[in-house]
């Protein structure tokens, strides 16, 4: 079985995700921004990660869905309210 990382450091306004096997490796960061701003020192990543999926989704973007596809990613919004920061810059 080959050695794989998928490990999370949080610490206070950011989060790391440390990804690696043994063809590749690189690091997520999320840090504090005036789109997440809401989200606690422990969840950044996952609201950074279903913001910016969710509206890279609304771009329509042929590119970016071919970049997704090649890389196998596809992904959903599972919300009560898919806009999740209407209302918060009013």
């Amino acid at each position: 079985m080959s050695e794989s990382t998928f490990d999370l450091e949080i610490t206070e306004n950011m989060n790391i995700l440390n990804l690696s096997t043994i063809h590749v490796n690189g690091k997520l960061y999320f840090v504090k921004t005036d789109n997440n701003w809401v989200a606690e020192d422990d969840s950044i990543h996952i609201h950074s990660l279903v913001g910016f999926f969710s509206e890279l989704n609304k771009l329509d973007n042929s590119e970016s869905k071919s970049l997704m596809n090649k890389w196998g990613i596809s992904f959903r919004p599972n919300t009560i309210n898919p806009d999740y920061n209407e209302g918060i810059n009013e």
